[in-house]
Protein backbone atom coordinates (compact mmCIF):
# COMPACT_ATOMS: atom_id res chain seq x y z
CA UNK A 1 0.00 0.00 0.00
CA UNK A 2 1.47 3.38 -1.04
CA UNK A 3 1.79 5.71 2.16
CA UNK A 4 0.64 9.69 1.68
CA UNK A 5 2.67 11.93 2.95
CA UNK A 6 3.97 12.27 6.13
CA UNK A 7 2.58 10.02 8.83
CA UNK A 8 1.50 10.87 12.42
CA UNK A 9 4.14 10.82 15.09
CA UNK A 10 4.31 7.41 17.26
CA UNK A 11 2.22 7.00 20.41
CA UNK A 12 3.96 7.18 23.90
CA UNK A 13 3.45 3.90 25.41
CA UNK A 14 0.24 4.49 27.21
CA UNK A 15 -1.55 6.81 24.97
CA UNK A 16 -0.65 3.28 22.33
CA UNK A 17 -2.18 0.94 25.18
CA UNK A 18 -5.58 2.89 25.12
CA UNK A 19 -5.69 3.21 21.57
CA UNK A 20 -4.96 -0.80 21.23
CA UNK A 21 -7.71 -1.38 24.18
CA UNK A 22 -10.35 0.27 22.53
CA UNK A 23 -9.11 -1.06 18.86
CA UNK A 24 -9.45 -4.34 20.27
CA UNK A 25 -13.15 -3.71 22.14
CA UNK A 26 -14.38 -2.94 18.29
CA UNK A 27 -12.85 -5.95 16.87
CA UNK A 28 -9.82 -4.11 15.19
CA UNK A 29 -5.84 -3.61 14.63
CA UNK A 30 -4.91 -0.74 16.45
CA UNK A 31 -3.80 1.00 13.11
CA UNK A 32 -7.36 0.38 11.10
CA UNK A 33 -8.87 1.84 14.37
CA UNK A 34 -6.72 4.70 14.23
CA UNK A 35 -7.19 5.15 10.19
CA UNK A 36 -10.57 4.90 10.37
CA UNK A 37 -11.01 6.96 13.00
CA UNK A 38 -8.78 9.49 11.43
CA UNK A 39 -11.05 9.52 8.26
CA UNK A 40 -14.38 10.14 10.57
CA UNK A 41 -13.42 13.34 12.15
CA UNK A 42 -11.59 14.92 9.07
CA UNK A 43 -15.16 14.22 7.29
CA UNK A 44 -16.68 15.59 10.44
CA UNK A 45 -19.53 18.40 9.39
CA UNK A 46 -18.18 20.62 12.41
CA UNK A 47 -14.70 20.76 11.14
CA UNK A 48 -16.17 21.32 7.62
CA UNK A 49 -17.82 24.40 8.42
CA UNK A 50 -15.28 25.62 10.34
CA UNK A 51 -13.07 25.12 6.72
CA UNK A 52 -15.80 27.17 5.31
CA UNK A 53 -16.06 29.69 7.95
CA UNK A 54 -12.29 30.51 7.32
CA UNK A 55 -13.74 31.46 3.90
CA UNK A 56 -16.32 33.42 5.06
CA UNK A 57 -15.26 35.55 8.00
CA UNK A 58 -12.71 38.06 5.36
CA UNK A 59 -16.22 38.33 3.24
CA UNK A 60 -18.30 39.04 6.32
CA UNK A 61 -15.52 41.42 7.65
CA UNK A 62 -16.11 43.19 4.34
CA UNK A 63 -19.44 44.13 3.98
CA UNK A 64 -19.77 45.31 7.77
CA UNK A 65 -17.08 47.69 7.32
CA UNK A 66 -19.09 49.56 4.33
CA UNK A 67 -22.25 49.45 6.10
CA UNK A 68 -23.53 53.16 7.49
CA UNK A 69 -22.97 52.94 11.39
CA UNK A 70 -24.53 55.92 11.62
CA UNK A 71 -25.98 56.12 15.10
CA UNK A 72 -29.42 55.95 15.24
CA UNK A 73 -32.40 57.92 17.17
CA UNK A 74 -32.93 55.08 20.22
CA UNK A 75 -34.91 57.40 21.90
CA UNK A 76 -38.13 56.32 23.09
CA UNK A 77 -40.84 59.27 22.56
CA UNK A 78 -44.09 58.50 22.23
CA UNK A 79 -43.43 54.91 24.19
CA UNK A 80 -45.11 54.01 27.20
CA UNK A 81 -42.58 53.46 29.81
CA UNK A 82 -40.23 50.31 28.97
CA UNK A 83 -38.48 49.80 32.55
CA UNK A 84 -37.44 46.24 32.99
CA UNK A 85 -40.42 44.39 34.55
CA UNK A 86 -39.79 42.16 38.09
CA UNK A 87 -41.64 39.32 39.18
CA UNK A 88 -44.94 41.46 41.01
CA UNK A 89 -45.33 43.06 36.94
CA UNK A 90 -45.90 39.34 36.01
CA UNK A 91 -48.91 39.09 37.79
CA UNK A 92 -50.53 42.24 35.24
CA UNK A 93 -50.71 39.87 32.58
CA UNK A 94 -53.31 37.77 31.57
CA UNK A 95 -52.82 33.82 32.47
CA UNK A 96 -53.55 31.63 29.55
CA UNK A 97 -52.93 28.72 31.68
CA UNK A 98 -50.87 27.30 34.28
CA UNK A 99 -47.97 24.74 34.26
CA UNK A 100 -48.19 21.50 36.04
Amino acid sequence: MDQNGRQVPPFEPEEYARVEAAANIVGKSPEDFVRDAALKAAGDPFLKALGRARDRVPQLAEVFATQDTRAVDTSTAGWPDLAPLGSRDLHDFPQRGHAA
